[in-house]
């Protein structure tokens, strides 16, 4: 038996819940009044079995962005939703450029190596394509 204090509108109730064996059904007693309650279980995915929830945008490292010659092109079309640097910021290989999102992901466009932004050819909102020029870096 499963004890409870429940409040509802306000109001405070005693609840007491047990499982009648065997069957469907059970019995609630509120305030000292019983009442027997059928009901139906949903089957519940086991943990090995059930898929992880996933968040609505998750965060990844991007495929990674082409960078020639100080260049760094989209790896994929998207939407930037934010940039992190600024002309004339220096940045650390593995820092953060900015993010693209793409088919629901956040992809995270990073630096190779340690640099100098030159050049944003981006704002957060943009709509780029695949191999667009985003940032310049030397």
């Amino acid at each position: 038996m499963r004890n409870f204090h429940l409040t509802i509108n306000g109001k405070r109730f005693a609840v007491s819940v047990e499982r009648d064996p065997g069957s469907n059904e059970l019995e609630i007693t509120v305030d000292g009044q019983t009442h027997r309650v059928g009901v139906e279980e949903e089957e519940k995915a086991t943990p090995s079995t059930a898929p992880a929830p996933r968040p609505a945008a998750a965060r990844q490292p991007a495929p990674k962005a082409t960078s020639v010659g100080g260049k760094i092109l989209a790896p994929l079309p998207g939407v930037v939703l934010s940039v992190e640097v600024s002309a004339g910021d220096s940045a650390r290989a593995g820092d953060t450029l900015l993010v693209l999102e793409a088919m629901k992901m956040e992809n995270v466009i990073q630096a190779d190596s340690d640099c100098v932004v030159q050049a944003v050819h981006v704002r957060k909102g943009d709509k780029v394509e695949a191999s667009q020029l985003l940032l310049e870096v030397s």
